[in-house]
């Protein structure tokens, strides 16, 4: 398994002049998309060295983003939550190899392998063998605040189970209305579960007996000095702290109040500053090296779980605890990462998305190295940003994509590009990728209910590819087989699991 290395200083210096560089492309960047307002923060060698709001927490009232300011985390909330396990785990509560049923025993899916048991670390990593499922977007439409809002998106769920609760999700996953079988596992496949990491908080509740909002603050939280972090929406607005949410609507960007997820709280409902992610990342960033310090003193090889890649989940990437783990991409200029080129660095990042949010954060051991970057509006590339910060570390040309531009020669031979050419979809909503045979004989990836262009594919083997577009390539996946059929049964992609339709 690919696991970072921690070597106890950084292998190279920073390029010259790096944070001005990008302090630039980041006031170009927020200006440039019109988001209302945004934070960045970069930690390097222990420090804060980069801190910067962006625009406004409140357009309306004219109140200026801060580096305080509490921002919408969505699934950057994921780590946290295996985090709260791992804190749990070192004092003996729970274990991370302890079978869901030892805290759940409602815990079930149709189909699920019944030989072996999933076991919490499964859960955290999106391994457990449970599909794509509606249930997120279903606990959105009951739990909008903004009914109109939710009901414009054309979908009708009025008749769609109510998730307001964890026994109401274990409930769903047992009998779940018209959804597909599990997949094979426990262990085999990531796919991409927000119901899987909800319920470890259900497990740590169970565990506990208290809270899960409660438990992270004694356990994460207020240990680290995260102030800002935390999951109840009135307290975060009474400090004074708490932004507003923004999406594009009709008329252009527009307000919308936060959406409540109680049974979805450890998979995409946490709060928190660029601060706070600072000294989140700072901790991680040692904790890795030297183990966890007097405030949450977690040995090293505990910590280090959460960035032990546990199973397949993007090219060169692998799947942890609430992070993909991206190895081997490059030290010295050009595209990267690069197959053959050694082992380069390791890449530890997330993102995140939900209505009025966009969230990146990660961390490059062996630099020493971590950004985060937030925005109070749903949609807004902040993983572009992210990356130019590290683009601007080593030197290279700030828009240089996560993964390798391939050239045109990458493009499968014209059998294969008819194999692989239709539409595959994951079950969720917006989960549809379709592969269109364009006359020159390139496959166009077109993605989600929009058929939005997300790039020409280009293969980097006989089963990965990376989809090309005009500001390069910026995700990628692969093909899985049957046993006599040319044409792929399935895509991964962006760690979700498509099935081919037709």
């Amino acid at each position: 398994m690919l696991q970072p290395s921690v070597a106890p200083a950084p292998v190279r210096s920073h390029a010259a002049g790096w944070l001005e560089r990008f302090d630039e492309f980041a006031r170009a960047f927020y200006a440039s998309r019109e988001v209302p307002g945004g934070a960045v923060v970069v930690v390097h060698r222990g420090e804060t060295v980069y801190a910067r709001a962006f625009g406004q927490r409140d357009r309306e009232a004219g109140l200026e983003a801060r580096t305080d300011t509490v921002f919408g985390l969505a699934s950057l909330s994921k780590s946290f939550t295996a985090l709260t396990v791992l804190a749990l785990q070192a004092r003996g509560v729970l274990d991370l190899d302890d079978p869901v049923t030892d805290h759940l025993p409602g815990f079930g899916y149709p189909g699920l392998n019944e030989r072996e048991p999933v076991r919490l670390w499964h859960l955290a990593s999106h391994t457990a063998g449970l599909p794509p499922l509606r249930g997120l977007d279903y606990a959105l439409y009951h739990g909008a605040a903004d009914k109109a809002r939710r009901a414009a998106n054309g979908r009708d769920y009025s008749q769609a189970p109510v998730l307001d609760g964890y026994e109401a999700l274990l409930a769903y996953l047992a009998d779940p209305p018209g959804e597909r079988r599990a997949l094979p596992g426990p262990g085999r496949f990531v796919s991409y579960s927000n119901e899987g990491v909800a319920l470890l908080g259900a497990a740590i509740e169970a565990a506990t007996g208290r809270p899960f909002p409660e438990v992270f603050a004694e356990e994460v939280a207020q240990p680290l000095g995260l102030t800002g972090a935390g999951f109840d929406t009135a307290a975060a607005a009474a400090s004074g702290r708490l932004t507003a949410f923004y999406t594009e609507g009709e008329g252009g960007v527009e307000r919308v109040a936060r959406d409540e997820l109680p049974a979805y709280l450890g998979t995409g409902s946490l709060l928190a500053s660029v601060e706070d992610l600072a000294a989140y990342l700072g901790y991680l960033l040692r904790g890795l090296r030297e183990g966890g310090d007097a405030r949450l003193p977690l040995p090293r090889a505990l910590l280090a779980e959460l960035t032990r890649g546990r199973a397949w989940s993007a090219p060169y990437t692998r799947y942890g605890l609430g992070w993909a783990v991206l190895a081997g991409f490059r030290a010295q200029g050009g595209a990267w990462p690069e197959p053959g080129f050694g082992p380069g660095f390791t890449l530890v990042r997330h993102g995140g998305s939900l209505t009025g949010v966009s969230a990146h954060q990660g961390f490059v051991p062996e630099l020493d190295l971590g950004v985060a970057v937030l925005a109070n509006q749903d949609d807004v590339a902040v993983s572009r940003l992210f990356t130019a910060a590290l683009n601007a570390y080593l030197g290279l040309p700030l828009t240089s994509s996560l993964f390798p531009a391939l050239p045109s020669s990458a493009r499968p031979e014209p059998g294969l590009a008819r194999a692989l050419a239709g539409v595959y979809a994951s079950g969720e909503p917006w989960g549809r990728l379709e592969l269109r045979l364009e006359d020159d004989g390139s496959l166009l990836g077109l993605s989600g209910e929009s058929a939005s262009p997300s790039g020409r594919l280009a293969l980097l083997n006989e089963s990965e590819f990376v989809l090309v577009g005009e500001e390069g390539a910026w995700d990628g996946g692969r093909f899985l087989f049957g046993a006599h059929d040319p044409a792929p049964v399935a895509v991964q992609l962006g760690a979700r699991w498509y099935d081919r339709e037709g």
